[in-house]
């Protein structure tokens, strides 16, 4: 049910979905069989030559181990002409972009329930791209805000104010990666003979984490702050805090392997 429920997703942007296998067919015809059938296309390439042709061939398994000729996970955006567009891509196997996350990021689409807050100068939204996540999966904290007319917040590289950032609290069971501003505008303030980098109007970030692929509970509780300082056309306010709770619900990943007969034998 999850998997169509992300086919259903990215069909509705257009888009159609192939996935491909280094696993030979008697594999992937167990799996589909077992889950139910697959609504596209999912490709054998028991040789690793078409993860070799896309460059994505996994060097870091020795050969000889029963992965060898896998392939780093992950996922390419192709057009209607078969030139790659985008990819999302990770160094270990068992970490994951997750389609929500494509989703929210390439497209502006899906996401999971909005936590909205309205401070004094602003209107805040913050969805998780996905309100369930598994062991491993790479997620995404959309950041949307509204700021009233003639109204600014500072952006990262500003000096003597508080630029706009989100902190999540850091803990053993999430990997936090690097915020994703837009890129600012710059702003003349000619009262103090300054020129610095502001956010206007609405803006929209990202903050990506992953989820530990050893989690081993069934949800999570992540606290983040989103910090900012706000100025307008005649006052510059105090720097600002806004503490953000979320509670996601964790499933199992699917660990039930084939038959030994099917199974892949180790190359060597």
């Amino acid at each position: 049910m999850e998997l169509e429920q992300s086919i259903e997703k990215f069909r509705r942007q257009g888009l159609g979905l192939v996935a491909i296998s280094y696993d030979h067919v008697e594999v992937l015809r167990h799996l589909s069989d077992r889950l139910g059938g697959f609504r596209f296309p999912l490709l054998a390439d028991p040789d690793s030559k078409i993860i070799r042709d896309f460059g994505i061939f996994n060097h870091q398994v020795p050969i000889g181990h029963p992965l060898y000729g896998m392939c780093f996970p992950g996922t390419f955006i192709v057009d209607q002409h078969g030139v790659v567009r985008s990819k999302f891509f990770v160094q270990m196997h068992r970490q994951r972009f997750t389609a929500e996350t494509i989703l929210v990021k390439k497209f502006g689409a899906g996401g999971g329930k909005l936590r909205k807050v309205k401070t004094g100068h602003l209107s805040l939204s913050v969805a998780v791209s996905q309100d369930t996540l598994r062991p491993g999966n790479r997620f995404t904290f959309v950041v949307k805000i509204e700021l009233p007319s003639k109204t600014h917040v500072y952006a990262r590289g500003v000096k003597g104010y508080r630029p706009l950032s989100i902190t999540v609290k850091n803990t053993p069971a999430i990997l936090i990666h690097q915020t994703e501003f837009p890129e600012p505008t710059t702003l003349r303030l000619e009262a103090i003979k300054e020129t610095v980098p502001v956010y206007q109007d609405r803006i929209r970030f990202y903050q990506d984490v992953t989820l530990s692929p050893k989690f081993p509970d069934n949800q999570i509780e992540i606290a983040a702050t989103l910090s900012y300082q706000a100025c307008d056309d005649k006052t510059c306010y105090a720097p600002v805090s806004v503490p953000l709770k979320f509670s996601l619900a964790v499933a199992r990943h699917d660990t039930k392997r084939v038959p030994k007969e099917i199974r892949r034998k180790t190359k060597l």
